[in-house]
């Protein structure tokens, strides 16, 4: 679209506020003649300024063009010289005592963010006392204080500190106390009654020219504006969000501005995400991470297209800054600002005295670990969503009923495959029905049924400990330790089949057996990796000791002979602990463990008559396994095996001679 350019008309800061409001749009690059790197152009600018001021000569300061919408001036260029001449015209304002003039210089307002908008309103509507600072403004040997002026502005009680995070804010913080020397330089003779200057001889000017019928884009102010930049993601989405807040009219009903969104994304929350700041001390990044798990939560709870939600959730974990407003409606929206003031509100007060493993990081919570890890997973938000949830049911927090709530969840986490957007979703819904419940988790799952049909296994499982709970609250601690062992890690429904516990009859449940259970997971299958050649030995003492036929068969051609596992690892053993063909010999030397040591077992084994050979071998002779070091073994028709040192070998007589034969 063409310009219609007015021919430029002279006129000062002050002229120019009354004719039009001057609005700093979104779009532009934040204040940077107060940067700390800017010191050169900023004392070359004031000490033109001053001069002029000095010797009553008249100061021009080139163009300043616009575009005015709705008697809105926005600056395409000479938003740097306009917002100094602000402060400056706000500092002689208050140093004067002329706050007459404070509803004209409300004309002037930022856009780029809500924090700075903010600022300019509460220095010139509070401001603060001049006849304060000047008694503090001077050291003792004369010198003036450089920040005694943003000093005394930070501790007023209406500067909320998080501004000092915002980058015009703190600009406009060092181009005050650098007007505030400039106007006490003896040089310039500590110059008195400015403000008829700036409001009737007009002694600073610009050429103010108005570009009519210009529809100023966002690409437009980016490559025009030579020295400006763009936003980043985080800026350009919560722009973006906050007109589409105000197109939706979602804030309607919202009379207080300090609790709309725009208010809080830049104070409150601003300093809630400050807490989790990312190695540059930046916020967008842990913003938009658990602004995109929690979205990612209402998505799976929508009732949108089944595909194109899940195809949405799959952008945003691997992309969370591929949000856009376009993705909430106005109950997702709502969720945002409840969670994000349910975490402004207890911080640091998340309390959890049990293992999470792999899902906490450290942290003091969930909201923590999304915002700083290195990137969001199912899982982790599944477990966050848990936490919101809780906070949002319930308040404030219960150690104990918080712990239980998060407790139960993990078990279902862990224990579950959450891998893809349709899992996640299961998992989303499975957790938002129970969360209900979760101020008393173990009452609720004992009393009701649950529709859900994700992790059904697992829930049943956690239906069944809560009914033992509810049959004797004193259950509960061990039931905990058994479910923290590193075999178990929440499930322990093997362990029940350990002690013969009787699901049907609560009754049958015996603490004393499962404490002893608990002791030979803990001593024996702590491991992470892998369980002891002891223990390998000692499974070949139980039933007809045919164990490794749970791993299914292959061919091992150097030897001719079915190749067997005798259990890889104690991932391996956990897998297989469940399987029919399999949990009898685990659950029988577990039982056997409860009374006697594995050396005791192993040596105290009577060799039964049939026995192979081989196998009797491995059983009574101690550090023979240690041979092959994967635990493979080839057996030919039980009359020998063969140790087979690696994975496997080649196939030929080489290959053939690294085994060990064992008959």
């Amino acid at each position: 679209m063409r310009a219609d350019i007015e021919t430029s008309k002279k006129m000062s800061f002050w002229q120019l506020l009354q004719l039009h409001k001057i609005e700093i749009p979104i779009i532009q690059r934040d204040y940077a003649q107060g940067r700390e790197d800017k010191s050169e152009i900023r004392q070359r600018f004031l000490n033109s300024i001053f001069s002029a001021l000095f010797l009553n000569k008249p100061l021009e300061l080139d163009f300043i063009y616009g575009s005015v919408i709705d008697d809105c001036m926005q600056p395409l260029d000479g938003q740097q010289r306009l917002t100094t001449l602000f402060l400056l015209h706000w500092y002689v304002a208050y140093k004067e005592d002329k706050l007459a003039g404070k509803a004209i210089l409300e004309n002037f307002t930022y856009e780029t963010r809500t924090t700075s908008r903010e600022f300019c309103i509460e220095l010139i509507q509070k401001g603060i006392n001049f006849k304060n600072l000047l008694e503090t403004d001077f050291e003792k040997n004369g010198v003036p204080k450089n920040n005694q002026l943003s000093k005394t502005i930070i501790d007023s009680p209406w500067f909320f500190l998080s501004w000092k995070k915002d980058p015009t804010i703190k600009a406009m913080l060092v181009m005050l106390d650098a007007i505030n020397q400039k106007a006490t330089d003896k040089k310039f003779g500590n110059i008195k009654d400015l403000w008829p200057k700036f409001t009737e001889d007009h002694t600073i000017t610009f050429n103010y020219i108005e570009l009519k019928d210009f529809g100023l884009s966002d690409d437009l102010y980016i490559k025009m504006n030579a020295r400006g930049k763009p936003l980043t993601d985080f800026e350009n989405f919560k722009a973006s969000f906050e007109n589409k807040i105000k197109i939706e009219f979602w804030e309607k009903e919202i009379t207080n501005p300090t609790e709309k969104f725009a208010h809080k994304i830049d104070t409150i929350w601003t300093d809630l995400f400050w807490t989790v700041k990312d190695g540059d001390n930046l916020t967008d990044s842990p913003s938009i991470k658990i602004i995109s798990s929690i979205l990612m939560s209402c998505l799976s709870l929508s009732e949108k297209d089944k595909d194109s939600k899940e195809r949405r959730i799959r952008e945003i974990l691997n992309q969370p800054n591929v949000i856009k407003p376009e993705d909430f409606d106005f109950n997702s929206f709502c969720y945002l600002k409840e969670a994000l003031d349910a975490y402004s509100s207890i911080k640091d007060k998340i309390q959890l005295d049990f293992n999470l493993w792999s899902y906490l990081n450290n942290e003091i919570n969930f909201f923590d670990t999304l915002a700083k890890g290195d990137k969001i997973e199912y899982q982790k938000i599944v477990l966050f969503y848990a936490q919101t949830q809780y906070l949002l049911n319930n308040g404030e927090i219960d150690n104990t009923n918080f712990s239980d709530w998060i407790r139960v969840v993990r078990n279902i986490v862990i224990n579950s495959t959450i891998d893809s957007a349709e899992t996640f979703t299961g998992a989303i819904r499975l957790i938002n029905e129970l969360s209900i419940g979760s101020k008393d988790i173990y009452r609720y799952l004992s009393e009701n049924s649950i529709k859900s049909e994700f992790a059904k296994d697992q829930v049943k499982e956690e239906i069944i400990k809560s009914r033992i709970i509810g049959f004797d609250d004193t259950y509960k601690g061990i039931i905990f330790k058994t479910e923290d062992t590193n075999f178990c890690r929440g499930r322990i429904t093997f362990a029940f089949d350990c002690i013969e516990f009787d699901k049907n009859n609560i009754g049958s449940f015996s603490s004393d057996k499962l404490s002893k259970i608990e002791k030979v997971l803990q001593y024996h299958l702590s491991d992470d990796n892998d369980i002891s050649n002891d223990f390998r030995r000692g499974l070949f003492t139980i039933d007809d000791n045919h164990f490794y036929n749970y791993w299914d068969t292959s061919w091992l051609y150097a030897v001719g002979a079915p190749k067997r596992c005798m259990i890889g690892s104690i991932n391996d053993l956990k897998n297989f602990a469940y399987k029919s063909n399999f949990k009898k010999y685990l659950i029988g030397l577990l039982q056997k463990l409860t009374e006697k040591g594995l050396d005791e077992i192993i040596e105290g084994y009577e060799i039964p008559n049939d026995m192979p050979n081989w196998k009797k071998r491995l059983i009574k002779e101690k550090g023979l396994l240690d041979y092959s070091k994967k635990h493979y073994i080839a057996i030919k028709e039980d009359e020998c095996c063969w140790l087979i040192p690696e994975s496997k070998v080649a196939n030929n007589k080489e290959g053939a001679k690294k085994c060990k034969s064992i008959k």
